[in-house]
C-alpha cells in the first residue's frame, strides 16, 4: 500500500518537529517519521531556549508533538525511513513498517551520531558530567575546574569560552598533540595545563565525574569535562547520501540559505547541515526549511494552473 504526501520529514527532533509545524501552518500534507533516537537523550536539560530554559528534552519533545496535533494535515509515525528514490514527480520512500510513501519534497531532519572515545566511563557520563556545548551547559558548571578532551585545531574555537568558564582548565589531547607552536604558546601564557598522556578511564560516582586516570597512573580530579566531537560527523540516516546530496569537509550537507541541498526537492535542517548544534538553532533551521518547502510547493502549484 502506498500513501501520498506533499512532504516527507525524516527525523522528529527539534528541526523536524518545527519543519512539520511550519508546513502545518500553511496546510501542507506531510508525514514525519521518527525512530526515537534523540541526540540529547542523555541530557536532563535544554538550555538557552527562551521560555523553556532548563526544560527536560523529553518534556520539550512531547509538548511540541502535542502542539502538532492541531495541524490535521501533519501525520507522525514511529518509523525509520530505510530508503528513498527520486523520480520525475518526487520521491518514493520505504519505511521500516513496510509501508511505501510517495512525497513531492523531502526534508532531512535527522541528527548526528556522537562518536565518543572508547574510554571507560565516557558513555556513562555523556550529557551528565561531560558536555559538548558551552552554551548548553556552561552556565551550570561555571567557576569549576574543567577539562577539555580534544586534539583538533578547530577546538580553539571553543577553547576561549571554556577557559572563561573554568577556575582552572586542563586540556587532554589523549595522545601526541597536533597543535601549532602559536596555539601551544596560547595555552602556556594562559596557564592551561596540557596533558598528552592517554586517558585510561574515568572514575565516577552515579552521574558525577570524580577523577581522570591516565595511562601512566597519574590522576586529575575534575568534576566536569567538555569534549570536541570527532569529524567527519556521522548521521543517524544515510538517506541524503543515497540520494546524492553533497557534503562539505566537516561531513555536513551543503545547503543554500533556504536549506536546499544539492539535490532538487531535498532540504536539510538541524545538526546535519552546520556545526552550530543546539535545540534552538535546530528548530530555527527547521522553520527555514519548512517555509522554503511551502513556498516551492505553492509556487509550483500556481505555475501549473
Amino acid at each position: 500500500m502506498k500513501k501520498d504526501y506533499e512532504v516527507l520529514i525524516v527525523g522528529g527532533g527539534p528541526a523536524g518537529l518545527t519543519a512539520g509545524m511550519t508546513l502545518g501552518r500553511l496546510s501542507r500534507t506531510a508525514l514525519l517519521c521518527d525512530d526515537n533516537r534523540p541526540r540529547n537523550y542523555p541530557s536532563t536539560h535544554v538550555n538557552n531556549f527562551p521560555s523553556r530554559d532548563g526544560i527536560h528534552p523529553g518534556e520539550w519533545r512531547n509538548a511540541t508533538r502535542k502542539d502538532l496535533e492541531k495541524y490535521k494535515t501533519i501525520e507522525t509515525k514511529t518509523a525509520s525511513v530505510l530508503s528513498a528514490e527520486k523520480f520525475e514527480k518526487g520521491f518514493l520512500a520505504k519505511l521500516s513498517t513496510g509501508e511505501m510513501v510517495q512525497a513531492q519534497k523531502l526534508v532531512l531532519a535527522y541528527g548526528v551520531l556522537d562518536s565518543l572515545p572508547s574510554i571507560f566511563g565516557f558513555n556513562e557520563l555523556w550529557g551528565k558530567s561531560i558536555f559538548h556545548c558551552p552554551y548548553c551547559h556552561g552556565y551550570e558548571v561555571r567557576g569549576s575546574k574543567l577539562g577539555f578532551v580534544t586534539n583538533h585545531p578547530m577546538a580553539f574555537h571553543a577553547l576561549p569560552m571554556i577557559f572563561d568558564l573554568a577556575s582552572e582548565l586542563t586540556l587532554f589531547t589523549n595522545g601526541k598533540s597536533v597543535y601549532s607552536v602559536e596555539q601551544l604558546d596560547i595555552l602556556k601564557r594562559n596557564k592551561v595545563e596540557l596533558i598528552e598522556t592517554k586517558i585510561r578511564k574515568l572514575e565516577y560516582h552515579g552521574e558525577l565525574l570524580k577523577t581522570v586516570v591516565l595511562e601512566d597512573g597519574k590522576t586529575k580530579d575534575l568534576p566536569y569535562l567538555f569534549f570536541f566531537p570527532n569529524e567527519p560527523f556521522r548521521f543517524k540516516s544515510q538517506i541524503g547520501e543515497l540520494l546524492g546530496c553533497e557534503k562539505n569537509d566537516f561531513g555536513f550537507y551543503k545547503v543554500n540559505e533556504r536549506g536546499g541541498t544539492s539535490v532538487s526537492g531535498v532540504y536539510a535542517c538541524g545538526d546535519n547541515m552546520n556545526m552550530a548544534h543546539s535545540v534552538l538553532l535546530a528548530a530555527a533551521s527547521g522553520a527555514t526549511a519548512g517555509a522554503s518547502v511551502v513556498w516551492e510547493l505553492l509556487n509550483e502549484k500556481l505555475k501549473s494552473r
